[in-house]
């Protein structure tokens, strides 16, 4: 997990307005006024690579290696992983075990839940891309409120070995599981990179929240004060700034994201 003294003093959360037309039923508007985040599990994504991770499934030599060191201080593990092989094959149910716990683990994968920030509150490609083109708002949040971690950049999607999944099961060391499961969570391509990511998680194994079967989201309330200002895009609306000053139900700062010639200035307002 990364140091909280690393993090940004405020995160960054960019809103889309969906409903222009009738503010009243736009849902963004709704969990900015009624104070809730909406967590995702990764299967609500529509980047096909964000959260993806490689399960590696073990050779008849890494199988017979583990086993092998674990014959003397782990009887159990080494019981479980003779199963696997006989007479210099993987067993039918070794290939089974195999495949019930890649099942297994994408289930459990999919059932965790998180909300991703940034620390960049100036970014045109993610007023682009999440705020409507410009449209739409940022919420600046109070990053001592919010334990968001880093999210790390790579060349490649992040793996985890079944092996390894196997034993600390067999193990009980649901801590170690869900500690693997959030780095690769937290491992996006090089290509995003410029988000800056924090994702802000309630599901890590044996403790918080997970979804249940069919779910993808998950509203979660906050405090009003977790938030210190909302930012105004480069072209939202009078008719939105207006709506949002007038019905915000709480006492905020308001600030105005403004086009310079190369850059995007912030400013309050």
């Amino acid at each position: 997990m990364v140091n909280e003294g690393h993090r940004p003093p405020f995160l960054y959360k960019y809103r889309a307005i969906s409903n222009e037309t009738d503010l009243t039923k736009d849902y963004a508007l709704d969990a900015l006024f009624k104070s809730y985040a909406v967590f995702s599990s990764r299967k609500n994504f529509n980047d096909l690579f964000d959260s993806k991770v490689e399960l590696v499934k073990p050779s008849l030599r890494q199988i017979k290696s583990v086993r092998d060191k674990a014959k003397s201080d782990d009887k159990s593990t080494y019981k479980y992983l003779n199963k696997w092989i006989s007479k210099g094959k993987i067993t039918i149910e070794g290939n089974a075990e195999i495949q019930k716990l890649e099942m297994e683990i994408n289930k459990l994968i999919d059932s965790y839940i998180f909300l991703s920030l940034s620390a960049k509150n100036n970014s045109n490609l993610m007023w682009s891309h999440y705020a409507n083109s410009h449209r739409g708002f940022c919420i600046e949040f109070r990053s001592d409120h919010v334990s968001a971690d880093k999210v790390f950049y790579q060349d490649s999607i992040p793996k985890i070995g079944l092996t390894e999944f196997a034993i600390q099961r067999e193990l009980g060391n649901a801590n170690h599981i869900g500690t693997k499961i959030w780095q690769a969570l937290r491992t996006k391509l090089m290509e995003w990179e410029y988000e800056e990511e924090y994702r802000f998680q309630l599901s890590n194994i044996g403790s918080g929240t997970m979804l249940k079967p069919g779910e993808k989201f998950l509203k979660v309330p906050y405090p009003p004060n977790f938030v210190e200002s909302v930012i105004f895009g480069c072209r939202t609306p009078q008719k939105t700034k207006d709506f949002i000053t007038s019905n915000i139900p709480f006492c905020i700062k308001f600030k105005q994201a403004y086009e310079r010639k190369n850059s995007i200035k912030i400013e309050i307002i």
